[in-house]
């Protein structure tokens, strides 16, 4: 669909065009004050008029033709691959595209999915420091429109507590959503644009035109105002299943309720999940893993081949929201040392009927998105909370809201005091076997852990006072000096915490410790081993890991000397050496000491793996150890390969459209039982402002991507499980935590499941074992 704001800019253009013409010709009767002085409102980046026109495409593992059919005029092709990780076009100007007289703007362009299938596709616009901010969006097979990658515009960089808003113009444009951390740039010059798709599991084309830089219309400022009504649901817009009454939202569960009563379950399952068809292994009474024919396995307690489909954040710690209020009295924010719980992961319990005597807006911003917040007095007011700290956000700290928790409360409501989570807990046990699930993962809930009806995940974290290093690319945190020996303490009482927790019960398949650890990642020197570098920036006297690197360099080299000579540096002594030297900002290392710094990031790994794995040993030897679930942009394969040695099972957490071979050809290699801790595909038609992290065009596309990316899974014979992130959608002003409001979850925050969601969630789950066993005796 062409723009017609755009149309009028090209004839606007062509007559700039050619009135300059003439005064470069010297035209003698025209003056200068004759010559329009009027900025034109857009800058074009390509039309494709002409086959020239391809000479200014840089194709990126990608083909790019000229198209005749598909959009008004001649546009350009581009078909996507599957071989790589990236795949799409760039284009860099000879020399940047000045853009600030355009005022508040965006990069635009026609597009058309002419692919079989949806496809997600990522725009990348240069802007200060030759840095690339990206953003995305779903779109579905045959779907025309005209997107917008907002440059300058009313509040665009500033934190309002959400991983991304809606739209604030009303333009006849869809708006691309943030993809990756948001970059606040100067684009008043553009170095280039990339238009791409990234790690595709199926073959997709689009064809693009009208390339170019326009300006935007005047806001709308009220776009964030009483954007959220009383259930926690887009007060502004209507979706499908959109709960307009107290009535309507008790009638849904009735139903609901009705038809998981008349559930005819899994008969071809054995009692914990496992195929009860297939060849039966040794029974040892807990969950294992197993090598049979090829394929890696799961082995349930009965000695059943078993595969982790699960659902993981089954909990109510990341469905509050900050609501723009905070408190004066201090107390609300103490956080005791001893605590082993994360404040993202902590419960929203408390009594703060006291505190919220002392209540002030601290955030009027945040305050206003709500059309109702209950009083203190109502009935609902026992959804309130406090978070004491924030990963990031506007709010540093301050009073909670959940939605969904008082949803709960409406829906079931309380005959004893807390009995709606009672409701909750039965309801979604029962919704994980009618929807073929196997088993919860990661983040659920203790209140599961006593369960007999649904295997699980436990997980914990350890954190505490000891000290730290830094990788350098510190995402979640800093990690730990593991040779420091509180970090063993604090590994300790944290696992014996899980212990009791879980009971020793033999529904507990595994237990992971820490997630998404920044151990830093391939490519240059200064991100793979960064925390080595960081260490031995230290002195030893103050980091226990900078003494341990010291014993192991000293036994090795004996001189330092010979250090120098084979890391081509010029240090006067061991004791220079030992005070702190700094090579982070090093252009270049020699061959030894990036052989060295392996050495020492394996010594490093090793100590993490080994104090974790020996904590959960001692007092859960029945149950595997599940890893920190790593992502695979930032763990180094040093640190992947010693992680084998210790962990029953390597996690990875992994947000793309499938399980692709470029990414995880390296499982060849590994041949170690692999689980994906997270994934998930998100839509923005259920009234979230950010789709999540891989996006969909709507909820039937989304059921069919979590399919694709399910099968992918179970096609892989490394990968023994793989779990959806999450149970719950994100509250739509962002969890408390860190602004995540992501369409991701097989509920709304209304507690009605998906119907396209569970349909696929049924359909995938009756072949799973068939299919991913298929060639066993």
């Amino acid at each position: 669909m062409k723009n017609r704001h755009f149309k009028s800019t090209k004839r606007f253009l062509l007559l700039g065009t050619i009135i300059g013409g003439l005064c470069a010709c010297g035209a003698e009767n025209t003056s200068r004050e004759e010559v329009p002085t009027e900025e034109p409102d857009s800058i074009i980046v390509n039309r494709f008029d002409t086959r020239e026109s391809l000479k200014t495409i840089t194709p990126i593992n990608a083909t790019v033709t000229l198209d005749n059919t598909a959009l008004e005029s001649q546009a350009l092709k581009i078909e996507f691959t599957t071989q790589t990780f990236l795949s799409g076009i760039y284009i860099k100007p000879e020399t940047p595209w000045e853009t600030s007289h355009l005022g508040n703007r965006a990069f635009m362009f026609d597009v058309k999915n002419t692919g079989q299938g949806p496809v997600m596709l990522v725009a990348a616009v240069g802007g200060s420091g030759n840095q690339y901010q990206r953003r995305a969006i779903g779109l579905d097979e045959g779907q025309t429109t005209t997107l917008y990658f907002e440059l300058e515009g009313y509040q665009l960089n500033e934190d309002t507590g959400m991983s991304d808003t809606p739209s604030s113009l009303k333009i006849d444009a869809l708006k691309m959503l943030q993809r990756g951390s948001n970059l606040k740039l100067d684009y008043s010059k553009v170095y280039g644009v990339k238009i791409y798709a990234e790690k595709q599991i199926r073959p997709t084309e689009i064809v693009v035109d009208n390339l170019r830089f326009e300006s935007t219309p005047e806001p709308n400022k009220d776009y964030l105002k009483n954007m959220v009504d009383k259930f926690g649901q887009r007060a502004d817009m209507d979706f499908e299943l959109k709960i307009s009454s107290e009535t309507e939202l008790k009638a849904a569960a009735e139903k609901e309720l009705e038809q998981l009563a008349n559930s005819q379950g899994w008969q071809e399952r054995s009692k914990f999940g496992g195929w009860k068809s297939g060849p039966k292994r040794e029974a040892t009474g807990f969950f294992r893993t197993e090598k049979v024919n090829g394929v890696w396995s799961l082995v349930d307690p009965q000695g059943y081949l078993f595969f982790s489909s699960a659902i993981a954040n089954a909990r109510m710690s990341n469905t509050s929201t900050f609501t723009g209020v905070d408190y004066r009295d201090e107390s609300v924010r103490y956080i005791n040392p001893d605590d082993v719980t994360p404040e993202d992961s902590q419960q929203i319990v408390g009594d703060y009927r006291a505190a919220q005597q002392t209540h002030y807006v601290a955030n009027q911003q945040r305050r206003s998105m709500f059309e109702w917040l209950p009083d203190y007095d109502h009935p609902l007011a026992n959804h309130y909370g406090y978070r004491r700290k924030a990963h990031k956000g506007p709010m540093p700290h301050g009073e909670v809201f959940s939605f969904y928790q008082a949803n709960l409360e409406r829906r079931y409501g309380e005959t004893s005091k807390g009995s709606y989570l009672d409701d909750w807990r039965e309801v979604t046990l029962n919704r994980m076997s009618d929807w073929g699930f196997t088993s919860f993962g990661n983040w659920t809930d203790p209140m599961f852990y006593d369960n007999e009806q649904m295997p699980y995940f436990a997980n914990g974290w350890i954190i505490g006072d000891f000290k730290t290093l830094s990788s350098g690319f510190d995402i979640w945190g800093k990690m730990p000096d593991v040779f420091d020996p509180e970090f063993v303490r604090r590994a300790n009482i944290t696992t014996e915490v899980i212990a009791k927790e879980i009971n020793n019960s033999p529904w507990c398949i595994g237990i992971f410790i820490d997630n998404e650890m920044s151990w830093g990642g391939s490519g240059p020197a200064i991100r793979q081993y960064g925390i080595v570098f960081d260490a031995l920036s230290r002195d030893a006297k103050d980091s226990p890991t900078k003494a341990v690197f010291m014993r192991l360099l000293k036994e090795k080299y004996d001189d330092i000397d010979r250090l120098n000579a084979q890391w081509q540096k010029n240090h006067a002594s061991w004791g220079e050496f030992s005070s702190g030297v700094d090579y982070k900002e090093d252009e270049s290392y020699s061959e030894s000491l990036l052989a060295d710094a392996s050495w020492l990031l394996t010594v490093y790994a090793s100590e993490y793996f080994s104090v974790v794995r020996d904590a959960i040993k001692k007092v859960m030897p029945n149950h595997m150890y599940m890893g920190n679930r790593f992502t695979t942009w930032g763990t180094a394969p040093e640190v992947r390969d010693v992680s084998k040695e210790y962990a029953d099972v390597v996690s990875y957490n992994y947000y793309q459209e499938g399980i692709d071979q470029a990414t995880f050809g390296f499982l060849d290699e590994l041949d170690a039982p692999v689980i994906i801790g997270e994934y998930h595909i998100g839509s923005e038609d259920s009234g979230h402002p950010k789709s999540g992290k891989i996006f969909a065009p709507n909820q039937k596309r989304r059921a069919e991507m979590f399919r694709n990316y399910l099968n992918s899974a179970i096609d892989n014979p490394y990968i023994v499980g793989v779990h959806w992130f999450q149970y719950i959608d994100s509250p739509i002003t962002g969890r408390a935590h860190d602004g995540e409001n992501y369409n991701v979850g097989f509920v709304t925050t209304t507690d009605i499941p998906y119907p396209h969601m569970v349909r696929e969630a049924k359909e995938t789950h009756k072949n799973m074992y068939e299919r991913r066993y298929k060639n066993m005796e």
